[in-house]
């Protein structure tokens, strides 16, 4: 039946083969169609968020400002160095914290697995990224 089937579409293929003709695009198809893609392609220019002269602003405000602080505090403490509490942080013990943790061997376990996996994709992925550049530059 399947063989049938395919020798009848088969003959019903040739015969729409037979009764149709060739196209063929006008003399000057190519021409035309590469003035419209010349023209209408326009390339992209990278233009950074913050030009060169922003940066230099940024700069040398940031460098008036350390300036002007360095200068204008002398070797007294100010204010708001005086209004910090660092006996919070000096007692603090950050050890004792870590020391009550527990973790069960299988989560230390998939913690060093997820951590392994972790490093050995990095360079995997750099490399596929930079395949993918490279093709399209």
């Amino acid at each position: 039946m399947k063989d049938n089937a395919d020798r009848l579409l088969e003959s019903v293929v040739e015969k729409v083969m037979k009764s149709s003709h060739i196209e063929s695009p006008s003399p000057d198809f190519t021409k035309m169609v590469m003035s419209y893609v010349s023209t209408k392609s326009t390339a992209t220019v990278y233009q950074p968020l913050i030009s060169k002269t922003g940066w230099l602003i940024v700069f040398g405000i940031a460098t008036a400002f350390v300036i002007y602080v360095y200068l204008s505090t002398g070797t007294d403490t100010s204010e708001w160095f005086e209004a910090i509490d660092f006996y919070v942080i000096a007692t603090t013990n950050i050890t004792n914290f870590f020391s009550k943790l527990k973790l069960e061997q299988v989560t230390s376990y998939a913690m060093l697995v997820f951590g392994l996996m972790l490093c050995a994709q990095i360079p995997i992925l750099k490399y596929f990224i930079d395949k993918r550049q490279r093709k399209f530059s």
